[in-house]
């Protein structure tokens, strides 16, 4: 089977997962994307393909390693390529990381405003982000757990 012919099959996979299960088929579908792009990172790194011969290759692939991605939409296990000969950078942890600090920053303010959840709940998803209820919840409850810390805290204490 051609590699496009079973990534077609991977995307109607994907497809019914999403019509069964709407939150767990996009969290399939952005791990699928994120595999692919940091794929493509590695192709366009050693200046060849997986199992390409030819005089450029600057590398060779070792596999792929499990790495977490904290995301809106929960956690993802993502296949990161690893490279024998150097190290593999991509995009991908980078630009995540930030979307979801900016997020939470406006989460944590909301926050400590006063704002309920059902509130920072519809402002995020106006900016066109969707956050479930829950998750500002968790973080929310992270922040009552830091901020009884701070409170508990005598302040000689190091």
């Amino acid at each position: 089977m051609t590699n496009a012919k079973s990534q077609l099959i991977s995307i109607e996979e994907l497809i019914k997962l999403f019509i069964n299960d709407r939150k767990e088929g996009k969290k399939e579908l952005i791990t699928w994307f994120l595999n692919n792009v940091m794929d493509q990172e590695a192709i366009e790194q050693l200046n060849a393909d997986k199992y390409e011969r030819n005089n450029k290759r600057t590398g060779y692939r070792n596999g792929t390693k499990k790495r977490k991605l904290k995301t809106v939409d929960g956690e993802l296990t993502l296949d990161k390529p690893d490279i024998r000969s150097g190290l593999f950078t991509t995009t991908v942890f980078d630009k995540y990381s930030t979307v979801e600090k900016a997020l939470d920053s406006v989460i944590a303010e909301s926050y400590i405003n006063g704002v309920l959840t059902r509130s920072v709940n519809n402002i995020i998803n106006n900016l066109g982000v969707n956050v479930s209820p829950e998750y500002v919840s968790s973080l929310n409850k992270e922040l009552d757990a830091k901020v009884k810390e701070f409170l508990e805290t005598r302040i000689d204490d190091k």
